[in-house]
């Protein structure tokens, strides 16, 4: 489950009818802590984009409207990744989340590691292109498309959370 329990909450793991909660509460757990991750790694990939921006002002660049509205869309994709619905549902909620919907959770979350490990890498390339506007367009367009690759794996991870 990511890490290690306490002697505690081992005893909790197997206290009959406990077993399931604290389970379902470590995949929880689990979950905010790789969200976490991800949103730090776009506010890494965010600051990569400013200090390219101000390098492309510098220079006049034609890719300057380009760069920064895939810093609007950094800045707007981590506020949803570091705020999503973490899996947890109340006894009387209509939807419930249970552990099959927490797994399910987990594994759009680790695509959403490796895509935003892959914007931050893109975006680190940003400040040397600059001088390259052919290289610089090619890498815009393909920074946008894996901002929108995780848009859409945010999305899908949503309808499990709100139950379609």
């Amino acid at each position: 489950m990511g890490k290690e329990t306490k002697l505690l909450e081992k005893l909790e793991l197997v206290i009959p009818g406990f077993h399931g909660y604290k389970k379902k509460e470590l995949l929880r757990e689990d979950d905010r802590l790789v969200r976490g991750k991800v949103a730090d790694l776009l506010v890494q990939a965010r600051k990569e984009i400013e200090r390219a921006l101000q390098r492309c002002a510098m220079l006049n660049c034609s890719q300057l409207v380009a760069m920064d509205s895939l810093r609007k869309k950094l800045v707007g994709l981590e506020g949803r990744v570091r705020h999503a619905e973490a899996g947890y549902a109340g006894y009387f909620d209509r939807i419930k989340i249970r552990e099959k919907e927490i797994e399910a959770l987990i594994e759009y979350d680790a695509r959403m590691i490796d895509l935003a490990e892959e914007i931050l890498n893109r975006a680190k390339s940003l400040g040397g292109e600059v001088v390259n506007p052919q290289a610089l367009g090619l890498s815009v367009l393909e920074l946008d498309d894996k901002l929108r690759a995780l848009e859409e794996t945010l999305d899908r991870r949503m309808s499990i959370v709100v139950g379609d």
